[in-house]
């Protein structure tokens, strides 16, 4: 794995706020290239275990994101990329709660424990460890109007989306909506199963270490991602059914402007295309491509 560069910013994880909000006054502001890390906490979680109810706690606080950071330059039609360089993971907690996602029905009390992390492994029990696959939760930009949740939705500009894709290694392209972008960056996990099937994962506390760039006039309306050879494209809609459709023709529409006639992009979607489901704040699916058509 590559050395990660030194970030020349970073943010602490008291540097937080509590949604996507134009509002909020910049913690920082940087030129396009800038190396920065982004801390974030778990004083959340580490309350719960201890007994306090999530009334008392606040829902909002276990989604804290840190930022926003001030993109210089940056305006409504282009884009912010954010190249996740590297993550830490610090400490990592599973929480089960009563009747929240798909497996809240098999238990009838809060459960909130502290998972081990050693030799890369993140350990559940004496029998069961898994590996250390870290990645970023909720990333994303402000909205031109009023507030975005840390929860749910996502958002065309980010937000919850809960990506496994979201990991060292990946570029993501966040469309800008207002002056200087505003990026914030939370909810760290360190492993989730793709599309975030119980609604949690290892909730963690840690630190991303990211590359943020301005892409002038990139003209996109919803996030696109690159990683491995492959771009991907974020398809958000009110149902599964329409998100996947959304995905697969935002994946046509790049065809298309790579030259290729519409049989072409047909047969070619038809055979090499890949469909992934996002997180389950809000409905939404990927549709991958190899980048050089091969």
């Amino acid at each position: 794995m590559s050395q990660v560069p030194t970030p020349t910013l970073r943010l602490s994880k008291e540097q937080h706020t509590l949604d996507f909000r134009a509002t909020h006054a910049p913690a920082a502001r940087v030129g396009s290239g800038t190396v920065a890390r982004f801390e974030t906490g778990d004083i959340a979680y580490e309350r719960l275990s201890q007994g306090e109810s999530i009334e008392s706690i606040g829902l909002e606080s276990f989604n804290r994101v840190t930022g926003p950071v001030f993109v210089d330059g940056a305006q409504p039609g282009d884009a912010i990329r954010v190249t996740i360089l590297g993550i830490e993971i610090v400490r990592s907690w599973s929480v089960w709660l009563p009747g929240f996602g798909e497996l809240g029905g098999f238990t009838d009390a809060i459960v909130a424990r502290q998972i081990p992390l050693e030799g890369g492994r993140a350990i559940i029990s004496k029998r069961i460890a898994v590996p250390i696959e870290p990645m970023i939760g909720c990333i994303g930009l402000a909205p031109k109007d009023g507030a975005g949740s840390t929860f749910s939705p996502a958002y065309h500009w980010g937000g919850n989306m809960d990506l496994r894709e979201m990991s060292p290694g990946t570029a993501v392209d966040l469309p800008v909506e207002v002056p200087g972008g505003l990026l914030s960056i939370g909810d760290h996990h360190a492993a989730m199963g793709q599309g975030e099937p119980t609604w949690v994962s290892l909730e963690s506390a840690g630190a991303s270490t990211v590359r943020i760039e301005l892409i002038r006039g990139a003209g996109i309306t919803h996030p696109v991602i690159r990683r491995d050879g492959k771009v991907g494209f974020v398809g958000q809609a009110d149902t599964l059914a329409a998100a996947h459709s959304h995905a697969a023709h935002r994946a046509w529409e790049w065809l298309i402007a790579q030259g290729l006639e519409p049989f072409e992009a047909y047969a070619y979607a038809s055979a090499r295309m890949e469909m992934r489901l996002g997180g389950p704040a809000s409905p939404q699916v990927i549709a991958m491509l190899p980048e050089d058509l091969s």
